[in-house]
């Protein structure tokens, strides 16, 4: 099987409105389609994950007026997740279609950029990757990234062992990813009853397996 890594780049008249309203909003870091069921004839769910201001995403998908229904849960001061109902527009449908149809499976995550394009991997046959790309909808380009054989990915987070595990939890619960940062090193050491130097040992090797199985 193979894999195809794709940009999709959208115009004025593609580009989804909520894609296009957090693109343009300085409130949003990250945007990400992590689930779908692409399968209702009139209706889709998915999931989004988010890092913005949980408010501003909220008020503007009300005011969007396109989405059957949605259930938005805040993760963290700066971060939600939104499950959605969405009656998908012609565009959308046809982009939906060509990626799913055949022997073709979407890799989430979905991830919607500030350059108005979507990123994704895509696994199947040649031709019907082939003949994907070949009825993208006008108005959007498609690029592919690179081409390559299918293999499992590496898992990051399975990989980890569990005191690296526990160590990601208690920076997190305790503010060390926060921005700006709200603990230190020696903060995580003292939670887990380690030196600070056995903390950032744990803290690197487990920063360094997660960063190694993005897919960028």
């Amino acid at each position: 099987m193979k894999t195809v890594r794709l940009i999709l780049r959208h115009d004025a008249e593609t580009i989804h409105p909520m894609h296009r309203f957090v693109a343009e909003h300085d409130a949003f870091d990250s945007y990400r389609m992590v689930h779908g069921n692409f399968s209702g004839e009139e209706e889709r769910s998915f999931i989004f994950h988010v890092v913005g201001d949980a408010t501003v995403y909220e008020r503007a998908l009300e005011e969007f007026g396109g989405t059957v229904s949605y259930d938005l849960t805040e993760t963290s001061e700066r971060s939600f997740s939104v499950y959605v109902r969405d009656a998908p527009e012609e565009v959308g449908q046809e982009l939906l279609a060509a990626f799913t149809r055949g022997t073709l499976v979407a890799l989430p995550p979905v991830e919607y950029c500030d350059d108005w394009t979507i990123r994704f991997s895509v696994v199947g046959e040649s031709e019907d990757l082939r003949r994907a790309l070949e009825t993208v909808p006008d108005g959007i380009d498609a690029t592919v990234q690179r081409i390559g054989e299918y293999e499992r990915p590496d898992s990051a987070p399975m990989s980890l062992t569990e005191r690296q595990r526990e160590a990601l939890r208690v920076a997190r619960a305790k503010g060390y990813y926060a921005i700006p940062r709200e603990a230190s090193v020696e903060d995580v050491a003292e939670e887990l009853g380690v030196t600070p130097g056995t903390a950032a040992e744990h803290l690197q090797k487990a920063e360094s397996r997660v960063i190694r199985g993005l897919e960028l």
